[in-house]
């Protein structure tokens, strides 16, 4: 197979507005994220790094305790540009798009009480998504970021908050939501009751068992958003124009073992099939055997070389050091051999993606410096054909 084309991430942070950050659990994800960010600063770039998760790996990435629904500024006292992060907050959001599109104080109100509001700018499947895209849609109209990097959660379905919109829009105008407003459209709260008198027995019993007057508080609830509706569609349509066009970039993170894999790959699948702007892949935790003779991290000498043949190790029955170093060599061999027949058989490696590996790191990164240091790993052109990963 022809060798990847290599990914200029430097370029890439350079021209690109929008970098999206998009792979499974447990593959450096966040901390891709928070590297790119770093590294744009570095470049001179006013960069925002948001993530959608609500675990707190993005704050630890970059040595915070916390962070917040509003931009907070990192201190980086080297960098030409600034960096920021931030993590979402769905029921503020939520809140915001509310204030935005009522059409007066009163519906804004009964939005604000209605207790299945309350749920579901908390917990309904989709709204997490759909207001991490109003989100990102926000922080671009505010000029104030020259490069906003999202890091979105891992999930189980390629892309969720390209599905959430969907999803939301089918739950308002939906048949079930159309019959509900209907008693009302036609004869006002008598015609509502008459309604909730001949609906279904489970609906009661529920209410009975409760106190909580279902169908009551959902009608109010539509019946106050109905007026909003097209407010909202209307956005959610510009924001995936935006992510569509050239100064948006998606970048699939991964690691080289099959259930990553097969998730990129569906990942893959899904942008295509959207027409989403795919920058390239960046593969995590790959084995390549040059990485051993790597001069900037190993400089033996003759005499280290004449001392390792003489070392005997007890601790382990007495084979000599270079046996065992070689050992471990042929063992690289191996996991780098295997490496790259898992990477060459995805449906993006055959597409000719761009493609960046980063070198191995033997410890967890928790702090500004190793996310300095992984920054590091992301700035070299030529890396299509070069070592390891992070945690």
């Amino acid at each position: 197979m022809a060798e990847p084309i290599a990914l200029d991430l430097r370029a890439l942070i350079e021209a690109k507005r929008i970098v999206v950050c998009c792979g499974s659990g447990g593959v450096g994800k966040t901390t891709t994220a928070a590297a790119l960010g770093y590294l744009a600063a570095q470049r001179g770039r006013r960069a925002l790094v948001m993530t959608i998760d609500p675990a707190k790996r993005l704050a630890q990435a970059l040595g915070l305790d916390s962070l917040g629904s509003e931009p907070q500024q990192i201190a980086l006292p080297d960098a030409r540009g600034e960096l920021s992060a931030m993590m979402l907050d769905t029921k503020r959001t939520f809140d915001a798009l509310i204030e935005r599109y009522a059409p007066n104080t009163a519906a804004r109100e009964t939005i604000f009480t209605n207790r299945y509001y309350q749920h579901l700018s908390n917990s309904l499947a989709g709204s997490r998504e759909f207001m991490a895209m109003e989100k990102v849609y926000e922080m671009l109209q505010t000029a104030r970021y020259d490069v906003l990097i999202v890091d979105t959660p891992p999930a189980q379905h390629a892309l969720d908050f390209l599905e959430a919109p969907v999803r939301m829009f089918d739950l308002f105008e939906g048949a079930f939501v159309k019959l509900l407003l209907q008693p009302y459209r036609v004869a006002g709260r008598l015609g509502f009751d008459l309604f909730r008198r001949s609906s279904d027995r489970l609906l009661k019993v529920f209410e009975r068992l409760t106190g909580y007057d279902v169908l009551a508080d959902l009608s109010d609830f539509f019946l106050a958003f109905a007026g909003m509706s097209a407010g909202f569609k209307e956005r959610s349509q510009r924001v995936l124009a935006t992510l569509r066009r050239p100064e948006t970039s998606f970048l699939l993170v991964c690691a080289p073992e099959p259930a990553s894999l097969v998730q990129v790959d569906r990942f893959f699948a899904r942008l295509a099939a959207e027409s989403m702007p795919i920058g390239g892949v960046i593969v995590n935790r790959v084995h390549v055997a040059e990485a051993i003779f790597d001069e900037s991290s190993y400089a033996l000498t003759a005499d280290d070389l004449g001392r390792m043949t003489r070392t005997i190790d007890a601790r382990f029955g007495g084979v000599d050091l270079t046996q065992r170093l070689l050992s471990a060599y042929r063992d690289q061999l191996t996991l780098a051999a295997l490496d790259a027949a898992a990477l060459d058989a995805t449906d993006w490696a055959r597409a000719g993606v761009p493609l960046h590996r980063v070198p191995h790191f033997d410890r967890d990164l928790h702090s500004l410096a190793d996310v300095a240091a992984f920054a590091a790993t992301l700035q070299t052109k030529a890396q299509a054909n070069t070592a390891t990963a992070a945690t």
